[in-house]
C-alpha cells in the first residue's frame, strides 16, 4: 500500500493583516464545511492544487518542483480569495486553523 505524504499548513499562516472578526468569519464557514482537503498534481509543465471539498478553490504555478511554502502560499491565497478574506494592516496574533494537502 502506498504511503501518503500529508501536510499539514495554519490557514493564516503569519498573516497579521487578517483582523480577528475577518478570521472569527472565515473560520465560523469553514466550521460548516470541515477541512480543507487539497490534492497536488505536478508534472514537467507545473503543478496544481484542487480542493477536494469545494472542487472550485483550484491553484497552481508553472514551477514544477515548487517548495512547501510556495504550494502553502498559492493555497492560502486561493482560499482567500474564494472566501473573500478582508486583509487589513493591523497585527494580531496567528490562528491554528490549518488545511491538508497530498501529492498523488
Amino acid at each position: 500500500m502506498e504511503k501518503k505524504n500529508i501536510n499539514l499548513a495554519n490557514l493564516f499562516g503569519n498573516n497579521s493583516d487578517i483582523d480577528l472578526d475577518e478570521r472569527t468569519r472565515v473560520l465560523g464557514e469553514l466550521k460548516k464545511i470541515g477541512n480543507l482537503t487539497f490534492k497536488i498534481s505536478k508534472d514537467e509543465d507545473g503543478w496544481t492544487a484542487q480542493c477536494k471539498e469545494l472542487a472550485g478553490i483550484i491553484t497552481g504555478n508553472t514551477n514544477p518542483d515548487p517548495t512547501n511554502t510556495e504550494i502553502e502560499s498559492q493555497i492560502r491565497d486561493a482560499i482567500y480569495a474564494a472566501f473573500n478574506v478582508k486583509i487589513q494592516n493591523k497585527k494580531i496574533l496567528s490562528s491554528y486553523q490549518k488545511f491538508k494537502y497530498s501529492f498523488k
